[in-house]
């Protein structure tokens, strides 16, 4: 379904998603600054009149604060040093979650949120556009992040630039990193906790004999969420390509091993579910009455008595042979003469 836009400047293929700070920062790098013209929305003019009175002075910002609550909140998650709380919002946003939920978890309004979308991360409408999504803002912030893979050093004398080469590169960080934006976006919420905390829901351990289990259980999606992290972020090339068609080809056969597991298993389920339905469990009466016109009753009336495995194949309507002693045998065995 074709998208439709109000404002024909949120078609440009090429959009950043902080647009309209953009334009405002071009409005406010003027003296005197830029006016707005009829083309801007009512969230550019309110975030200029919120920059002029930000720069001006602290009296401004205490009545913005209560004036702007939102805004305010806003502004001081894109402008803060740690980014890891405005790298949660934006992976959250990615996951297609609401203004309110996730103003819930990070603790705060839903108009902290809706401002910091509208200015400075704005991709909710265009969530569908997923080539956009994968070009604009995913790989950039795979470039971002690499950038940054060697760990930062005060001391140059030290740690120069020929040791800054010959230093073990992070693959990922041990905490937030790109990865965090990347499986949000394709898996939703709910690997959007996993990847953020290792943890999908807060679920005490009720008693001491559960701890290790919650322990183990923990420990496995904790090893499989840093694999996965990892796996979406290395190199390939002509030293390792051949270990990655080793390690596909043991996937392939463990998943043929799983899928041979999972038909025995089923064939086992349909005996128990046949051995359960199809033989009707009677007694005197109501069992001639049940096993009549099928073949475990002509079985049923020789004196031979018919074994659980012979029960079971008889009362699915399969036929066996079954050698019948003679009914005189015990009369001949008693007999003297």
């Amino acid at each position: 379904m074709a998208t439709i836009y109000h404002n024909i400047y949120l078609a440009d293929p090429d959009l950043r998603t902080d647009w309209r700070h953009n334009r405002v920062l071009q409005m406010l790098s003027t003296n005197p600054p830029g006016r707005c013209n009829r083309y801007d929305d009512k969230w550019i003019q309110q975030y200029k009149t919120f920059m002029l009175l930000h720069r001006k002075n602290d009296e401004s910002r205490t009545r913005l604060l209560y004036e702007m609550p939102g805004l305010y909140y806003a502004y001081k998650l894109f402008d803060a040093i740690n980014r890891d709380t405005a790298l949660i919002v934006e992976s959250r946003l990615l996951a297609g979650m609401t203004y309110a939920q996730i103003a819930d978890l990070i603790k705060t309004i839903p108009e902290t949120i809706e401002w910091y979308e509208r200015l400075y991360f704005n991709v909710t409408e265009f969530l569908s556009n997923r080539d956009w999504i994968l070009t604009k803002v995913l790989l950039p912030s795979v470039d971002r992040y690499h950038d940054t893979l060697y760990e930062d050093k005060e001391d140059d004398d030290v740690f120069d630039k020929i040791n800054k080469k010959m230093a073990v590169k992070r693959i990922v960080k041990p905490h937030l990193d790109m990865t965090l934006k990347y499986f949000s976006y394709f898996g939703g919420p709910h690997v959007c906790d996993m990847m953020i905390s290792g943890f999908t829901e807060v679920k005490h351990v009720t008693s001491v004999e559960d701890v290790p289990d919650f322990i183990h259980k923990n420990f496995v999606n904790t090893i499989a969420r840093r694999s996965l992290q990892a796996a979406s972020q290395f190199d390939i090339n002509q030293y390792n390509v051949l270990e990655l068609f080793s390690l596909h080809g043991k996937i392939i056969e463990v998943m043929k091993e799983d899928k041979s597991k999972s038909e025995k298993l089923n064939s086992i389920e349909k005996q128990f579910q046949s051995f359960l339905t199809d033989i009707p469990w009677a007694t005197g009466m109501k069992a001639q009455e049940a096993y009549e016109g099928k073949l475990i009753a002509e079985h049923d009336k020789t004196h031979y008595e018919v074994s659980a495995e012979e029960a079971l194949v008889t009362g699915s309507g399969q036929s066996i042979e079954i050698d019948v002693p003679p009914k005189d045998l015990f009369n001949r065995a008693g007999s003297t003469k």
